[in-house]
């Protein structure tokens, strides 16, 4: 079984699965769109998808649109000639010739201006275009692959996004999967960022912890794996050399008693309830001093992670009157963190 792309590595069905289907898109010239939340590498797939392409040997020119001001987007993907306007004092090339022959990689192409995506649409119709200021037609040879995180139908609804350039980026759809989709992948991805962090910052972090590689598993991550790079580089710059990366070192407002702020989940507040075949006694009646015994309480009860995060939440939005923003709050989670963990458990909810 494959286990890389490029540059990335996975073990979970939906980083093989998706890798299969840029394996196939590889094959051919086929236009791509990437879809997916933000930091989920689109742009990594983009590379491996140019890397196992016949375009390889050839450049991979990248651009984010979202990054670049409105003004300079056409003379960027086109070029610009000389005295086209006030600052173009020479002529130079833009993006889609520098990939002339290999790939473009067109980040966030949602915030193309109407006249980049008319542009656009006619590269990709007839592989021809002009520089800004110029009249002289140029070809070009490039394989475009797109990608956002929006949703392009309702900005087609809406006006924002040209229908016929939608049509015509979305032959071959590619769904990049979360990072809570492919928790299995988590301790690769965690050993390639360590070796790469202990390289860029003169380390020798020995690796990361059991008990921290628990609470990695256990993140919603509403980042992806831009938020999980990120995390380790700040756990490689905070812990000794020689030892290995804790819990402490990449959730640092995590408590002693178990809770992190940065957690999308809390340990719920329980009073043990008296046994039902008699009075309450002083110590049945007192509630987990802490959350190991809460946890020891849940376990002599065989209660499951499945039985016991729908219960937490009913009774967290019970408790805020149906105030889901409040209930979120109260659990350590965004509200639409707790929306999704509802329509997962099918609970029913009032904004």
């Amino acid at each position: 079984e494959q286990t890389n792309l490029g540059d990335m590595v996975g073990v979970s069905p939906a980083f093989r699965e998706t890798g299969e289907i840029i394996r196939k898109a590889a094959e051919s010239a086929v236009t791509v769109l990437l879809l997916g939340e933000t930091g989920v590498g689109k742009e990594m797939f983009a590379r491996g998808l140019h890397q196992l392409s016949r375009r390889a040997a050839n450049a991979f020119v990248a651009v984010n649109c979202a990054a670049m001001p409105e003004e300079l987007i056409e003379s960027e993907l086109f070029g610009v000639e000389k005295g086209a306007f006030t600052g173009a004092q020479q002529s130079r090339p833009g993006r889609f010739e520098r990939a002339d022959g290999g790939t473009l990689f067109l980040d966030e192409v949602g915030e193309l201006s109407q006249g980049a995506q008319a542009k656009l649409l006619r590269v990709l119709q007839e592989g021809e275009f002009e520089r800004v200021g110029d009249t002289r037609t140029r070809h070009v040879d490039v394989r475009l692959v797109a990608a956002t995180n929006m949703d392009m139908e309702q900005a087609v609804r809406e006006g924002r996004f040209r229908a016929d350039l939608y049509y015509r980026l979305n032959i071959y759809p590619v769904i990049i999967p979360p990072l809570r989709e492919r928790r299995e992948d988590i301790p690769l991805l965690v050993e390639r960022f360590l070796a790469k962090y202990n390289a860029r910052h003169g380390k020798r972090i020995q690796g990361v912890s059991e008990r921290a590689v628990e609470a990695l598993q256990a993140y919603d991550w509403p980042g992806n794996i831009r938020e999980l790079e990120n995390m380790i580089e700040r756990g490689v710059i905070i812990a000794d050399n020689q030892r290995r990366i804790e819990v402490k070192d990449l959730f640092p407002r995590m408590n002693l008693s178990g809770g992190c702020a940065e957690e999308p989940r809390t340990a719920p507040v329980v009073t043990a309830a008296p046994p039902a075949d008699g009075p309450a006694t002083p110590e049945a009646a007192r509630s987990p001093a802490n959350l190991d015994e809460l946890a020891d309480l849940v376990l002599d009860r065989q209660a499951s992670l499945d039985e016991l995060e729908p219960r937490l939440i009913q009774h967290a939005v019970r408790r805020a009157g149906g105030n889901l923003s409040q209930a979120a709050r109260s659990l350590g989670m965004t509200r639409p963190q707790l929306a999704y963990r509802m329509k997962k458990h099918d609970i029913p909810g009032e904004t």
